[in-house]
């Protein structure tokens, strides 16, 4: 009498096309393996007269945050290089498929921290407060509100971040000096870029990219990359002074 499994397949043919699955997803894995990574380095700098902006006043809560903060909208360090800048890299083939992490947003000597930051599509944001004053965090996409949490300094909310876009952030305590921005997106390929402007995007498969610049006062810029096979490229965004807003 032949056998079958439960699915009523006999039992033979069932085990030679579990033998053919495995070693399948074997070759897909060594390939993977054996094929190099690239990686994307780059700069982003500001071009011309640059202007400072001045701190920012406080309105309440003087005796703990002072009477003016750091100004992050606009932070431009030595040579012209721009912090803050989004730096999102977005594959034209088929697209890498990466688990979303948790990301956290503190509330930190009358700041949020970081500024500037990114997320995958469908993961985390955890909210805390590190200042022993009351603060709020409302998020909004264009003028929708997506959560407005009030945060005293024991609590800790988790938000899931389930809308692609540009996310702004605010204090609504009377705190208007407060901001932040975080993008939402489907790529797993971003960085920030750092206090002299330069950012690095390791562990990208080889292939054609388009890379996108985005920052909260300058605006955007794009351009195509080409990532070779374990080989690494550059690109740089140079923005005009006079663009600023």
């Amino acid at each position: 009498m032949r056998q079958t499994n439960a699915e009523g397949a006999p039992v033979g043919i069932a085990r030679f096309m579990a033998l053919v699955a495995a070693c399948l997803t074997m070759v897909a894995q060594l390939h993977a393996q054996e094929t190099p990574l690239g990686k994307l380095s780059g700069r982003v700098q500001v071009a011309g007269v640059i202007v400072k902006p001045p701190p920012l006043p406080v309105f309440k809560n003087r005796a703990y945050c002072g009477r003016v903060v750091a100004n992050e909208t606009m932070q431009v360090g030595a040579n012209g290089g721009l912090a803050n800048t989004i730096i999102t890299l977005h594959a034209l083939g088929a697209p890498k498929q990466i688990q979303p992490k948790t990301i956290t947003l503190d509330n930190r000597a009358c700041a949020f921290v970081p500024h500037a930051q990114i997320a995958l599509l469908g993961g985390e944001l955890v909210l805390k407060n590190s200042d022993p004053i009351l603060h709020t965090v409302h998020a909004r996409i264009g003028g929708e509100t997506l959560f407005n949490v009030g945060l005293p300094h024991w609590r800790r909310v988790t938000e899931r971040l389930d809308r692609p876009g540009l996310m702004r952030i605010n204090c609504d305590v009377l705190h208007t000096w407060m901001s932040a921005v975080i993008m939402v997106t489907t790529t797993p390929f971003f960085a920030v870029s750092g206090p002299s402007g330069e950012f690095a995007i390791d562990e990208l498969p080889p292939g054609e990219y388009r890379v996108e610049a985005w920052h909260e006062k300058l605006g955007a810029k794009s351009a195509r990359v080409v990532i070779g096979a374990g080989q690494p490229a550059a690109i740089d965004f140079v923005y005009a002074a006079a663009a600023r807003s």
